[in-house]
């Protein structure tokens, strides 16, 4: 039975206008010459938890379209959970489909260096990169409240991630 062509338009019409949910690749790097166990939450407060990364390894998760307020940061045994507090933080949010920003902050502390930048998207920023404690602002976030260029923006639905640890 073939549905009456206005019907078929209809449908694909009304399809067309609603929005499309997809994830972004969160690709975690783990440089340092020790292990490493990626950690990240968003608003709602839950957890996540990665493997122990030894060197070398990389891995890979996923993050929601709508990530708002997450932050993620590695474990190596210095991080006071769940929020990672004296550890070097990445904080993002993904709360709008195509407009996405992130930080590195060392606002609660430093634990190892990190880095990320965008992948598969066009026209993003450049990523940043805080390799020791003493970063200046214009890559990292620094107590108390001090940021002057650290923030990145890609406006890349589905835009991925790659985050270092000790780039």
């Amino acid at each position: 039975m073939q549905l009456p062509t206005f019907l078929t338009v209809g449908v694909v019409a009304l399809a067309s206008l609603m929005p499309v949910y997809a994830d972004h690749e969160l690709r975690i790097r783990n440089n340092c010459s020790f292990n490493v166990t990626p950690k990240w939450k968003d608003a709602s407060g839950g957890l996540r938890s990665g493997p122990s990364m030894a060197r070398g390894t990389v891995w890979s998760a996923w993050i929601p379209e709508y990530w708002a307020a997450g932050r993620l940061y590695g474990q190596n045994g210095a991080c006071i959970e769940p929020d990672g507090a004296r550890c070097t933080l990445l904080e993002c949010t993904f709360n709008n489909i195509g407009f996405n920003q992130c930080n590195i902050s060392r606002v609660s502390g430093f634990n190892i260096g990190m880095a990320f930048n965008w992948i598969g998207g066009s026209g993003c920023q450049g990523g940043k990169n805080c390799n020791n404690a003493n970063c200046p602002n214009t890559v990292a976030w620094l107590p108390p409240d001090s940021c002057n260029g650290c923030l990145s923006q890609c406006n890349t639905a589905r835009v991925g991630m790659e985050v270092i640890f000790c780039p």
